[in-house]
């Protein structure tokens, strides 16, 4: 009885703080590449006067998400957890979490969906914007294999908001675990992009971004990236890509450009 008595006297109080609750939820695209990752942005907003804790046994509340495809249909989850850990928001305070929906769903063919994230407290569902996306099975331009390294490396052409892009898919040599997505550059479909992988196992992919720009992404043997360099075309010049010894490659017929996005292809 008086566990029920002092359920009864929380409620109130649950349903108070849900009031003093906002959710907000976006996503960097409306289009994915298969086995891309999903970022949803999740983020809440605590209006109240004490902390807000989400997850874990003495949470106030819980983090929800919900994908359905065209069809209605619920797509499963996988065993990986929404939190790790309890996501704790101070009073007064703003914080962001992204989730993965690849991670977090079985979402394994090309489809349209959508997502409705939800923070829950009590009995009321504060839901964010519910968000529509497709995922798309891509062009693939090429592709080489190590099975000394248990690597496949798939160059893929997917376009989204508006424009074309090219990513690197890294998968084992059976192809039947998906590794890694990498966003190597926008892409100008006029020229075909390259993929090559020297003696050693490491790769290297090579496309124009723009009729003066062309990118080089470098990657080692078990998929990892290296940099990416920006080299200046000159239009009609043929560029060519060669190996080197070692990790090496070289742009024939252009010359490098120091760039602030000199850097490692980032996993998107």
């Amino acid at each position: 009885m008086k566990k029920r008595f002092a359920a009864w006297m929380l409620f109130p109080v649950l349903v108070l703080q849900a009031q003093l609750v906002e959710v907000s939820s976006s996503l960097p695209a409306d289009a994915f590449l298969l086995y891309e990752g999903i970022p949803v942005r999740l983020e809440v907003e605590n209006r109240g006067e004490t902390p807000l804790v989400l997850g874990g046994e003495e949470a106030d509340g819980d983090v929800h998400l919900r994908v359905r495809d065209v069809r209605n249909r619920v797509i499963p989850r996988t065993e990986q957890p929404l939190l790790a850990e309890p996501w704790v928001i101070g009073p007064g305070e703003t914080d962001a979490r992204e989730f993965d929906l690849v991670q977090l769903f079985h979402i394994r063919e090309p489809e349209s969906f959508r997502c409705i994230p939800s923070v829950v407290i009590g009995e009321d569902a504060l839901n964010g914007k519910p968000m529509l996306f497709e995922v798309r099975k891509g062009t693939e331009y090429d592709r080489v294999k190590s099975r000394k390294e248990d690597r496949v490396f798939s160059m893929i052409g997917l376009n989204r908001k508006g424009r074309d892009e090219v990513l690197l898919r890294v998968s084992n040599y059976e192809e039947t675990m998906q590794l890694a997505t990498y966003f190597l550059e926008k892409h100008l479909r006029l020229y075909p992009p390259h993929l090559t992988m020297n003696k050693k196992g490491y790769v290297a992919t090579l496309h124009y971004k723009n009729p003066y720009r062309v990118v080089l992404c470098r990657f080692n043997p078990d998929g990892t990236p290296i940099n990416r360099t920006f080299y200046q075309a000159t239009p009609g010049v043929p560029v060519r890509l060669l190996e080197t010894e070692g990790e090496g490659f070289v742009v024939q017929g252009a010359t490098r450009v120091q760039s602030s996005d000199d850097a490692g292809g980032g996993e998107e």
